[in-house]
């Protein structure tokens, strides 16, 4: 230092040399200020420059950044833009896609209003790092398209590589608080166009996001933050032009680690007979509505890789009901394997949740029959059913393969039911028991089936108890079924083909309670009639259908019918 002062005292000791030095001074002070006023006249163009080559160079030429306007405030680290927009170059994904390498989703984001505060400037210009306190985003427009390519294209989820895509060079960003307000998010089919899913009025907040290699080994991080709250007014997909698919309500917190769902709804668009006169074989109806459902104790970070680990799914109250014409032609697909057990089984999504609990739930089936054109309706009210075990990952099947549904209800909202059945999960046959008992009802308020569906009206009759107990696989049914009854009398129906009304034909009414037993036990004395129930399976119907008929079969042969 002494020497540096030692050579600017002699430089400027004469006259001339003062002239040289304070020339030299002034052009360096005069280059400083020049690349400050160039900085602060040219910053957002370079910037801009920057931001584009950065995303361009990382996402192979993919994705290309544009906005209208930015505000930048050094001192405060305040930054601001725009309309941003990042969109993906259709000739350059068709480039890649010859080249196989092409992402399994590709993006489009429209943001009217981005606001950053709080940036460490100097950090990010030195060391390719973004370090702020608040990013907050507003009413963005997210497009996410499915293109069935990439080695992760089975995924629903977008996948790591997106992320970093769109990251550009940058080694880090770490934000202490993101909000994104008023969102809209789309999945389309990128061949097609079709969409797929619709998230409105969406508001997301992360809490402490640090974007970077160990921030997605993280598991404690979801989306790349340690908090996660998402809040949806509303989630639409139409998978088929008969329905709407509507999830209402729906809120995430990683901290409570749950999710609610305000309500769940399948919605036909066709009422039962347009939906009938569009189909040339006979098919179900479905109209669903489930209420406020809770999901308890979710692992987020395994949700996030598309595998459900979760205590509980807690319903609230719903109903189920299906419509079926069966005057139209039966398909002849098979429904081999369509059993619940089987189902969970087979599916893509790894699962174990502890219990599903349905409370206060309403179930119909109503069928439709040619012989008397009228529809016929099996009703449980007020009906709780736990299920228990759903879980289709090896290890735990192989420690416990018994996935249990216990169920109580009132049938037709007279008499008491409950059912009991387990399902062996992984049996190669499709192997379930059954267990269950229905309460006593006045056997004319079982009419509401038998005369539509029969055609027979019960004329009088006390049922006191039906028991069974049954077991079953992919092709049959069996097992012992028990129906306490006394005073029993019956009349056979028939549709005039003329007035198209149903009356009561004499001489069949007749011959049909001779043969019929009234009572079980038909005295005092005799031991109640236990039948042994066996039905074939129709492996293009479904196991409730099996099941129907095969308790039905036990019912009429304690009657005395065995046709």
């Amino acid at each position: 230092m002494r020497t540096i002062h030692k050579r600017i005292r002699k430089a400027t000791s004469t006259p001339k040399g003062r002239i040289i030095f304070f020339s030299i001074l002034l052009l360096i002070l005069s280059v400083i200020a020049a690349g400050l006023l160039y900085w602060n006249f040219y910053k957002k163009q370079i910037i801009r420059t920057q931001l584009e080559s950065a995303i361009k160079e990382k996402s192979k030429g993919l994705y290309s950044v544009k906005y209208d306007s930015l505000y930048l405030d050094e001192v405060a680290g305040d930054l601001s833009a725009k309309n941003f927009r990042l969109t993906y170059d259709s000739n350059k994904y068709l480039a890649l896609l010859r080249e196989g390498d092409v992402p399994p989703t590709l993006l489009t984001i429209t943001i009217p209003s981005l606001n950053v505060a709080g940036v460490k400037t100097p950090r990010a210009l030195l060391s390719k790092e973004i370090v702020g306190k608040k990013l907050q985003i507003n009413d963005p427009v997210i497009d996410i398209f499915y293109t069935h390519a990439g080695k992760d294209s089975t995924r629903n989820a977008p996948t790591k590589e997106v992320y970093e895509q769109i990251l550009g060079d940058l080694n880090l960003i770490h934000i202490d608080t993101v909000f994104i307000s008023n969102a809209t998010i789309t999945t389309r089919d990128l061949r097609t166009g079709v969409k797929k899913v619709q998230m409105m009025n969406t508001n997301i907040q992360l809490v402490n996001v640090a974007v970077d290699s160990a921030g997605d080994a993280d598991t404690s991080r979801i989306l790349f933050a340690k908090e996660v709250t998402i809040n949806v007014a509303k989630i639409a997909w139409s998978p088929e032009k008969s329905y709407d698919y509507n999830l209402d309500s729906v809120s995430l917190s990683t901290i409570s680690k749950s999710v609610h769902i305000g309500a769940f709804q399948v919605r036909p668009l066709q009422d039962e007979l347009t939906f009938t006169r569009s189909l040339r074989l006979a098919a179900d109806r479905f109209d669903f509505s489930v209420n406020k459902i809770d999901i308890k104790n979710i692992d987020f970070y395994q949700l996030s890789r598309e595998e459900l680990i979760a205590d509980s799914i807690v319903v609230n109250s719903a109903s189920f009901k299906i419509y079926r014409d069966i005057s139209l032609p039966h398909d002849r697909i098979s429904r081999i394997g369509t059993y619940p057990s089987q189902a969970v089984m087979r599916s893509s999504l790894p699962m174990n949740v502890r219990s599903i609990i349905f409370n206060n739930t309403f179930v119909e089936y109503k069928e439709r029959n040619a012989k008397t054109g009228q529809a016929g309706k099996v009703q449980f009210y007020n009906t709780r059913a736990t299920v228990s075990n759903v879980t289709n990952k090896p290890e735990l099947v192989k420690e416990n393969n018994v996935m249990v549904v216990d169920a109580v209800s009132r049938f037709l909202d007279k008499a008491p039911l409950h059912a009991n059945w387990k399902f062996y999960l992984g049996s190669p046959n499709g192997r379930f028991d059954l267990r269950g008992s229905l309460g006593a009802i006045d056997a004319t308020q079982v009419n509401v089936l038998t005369v539509p569906m029969g055609p027979a009206r019960i004329e009088r009759g006390i049922i006191h108890s039906l028991q069974f107990n049954l077991a079953a696989n992919d092709y049959s049914m069996s097992g012992k079924v028990t129906m306490l009854y006394d005073d029993l009398k019956v009349s056979i129906l028939q549709k005039d083909e003329d007035t198209k009304i149903v009356k009561k034909k004499q001489l069949a009414s007749l011959a049909a309670n001779v043969m019929i037993k009234n009572s079980n036990p038909s005295g005092n004395k005799e031991e109640p009639r236990v039948i042994d129930a066996k039905f074939q399976r129709d492996t293009h119907r479904s196991m409730f259908h099996m099941t129907w008929k095969t308790i039905f079969k036990g019912v009429k042969e304690s009657v005395g019918i065995n046709k």
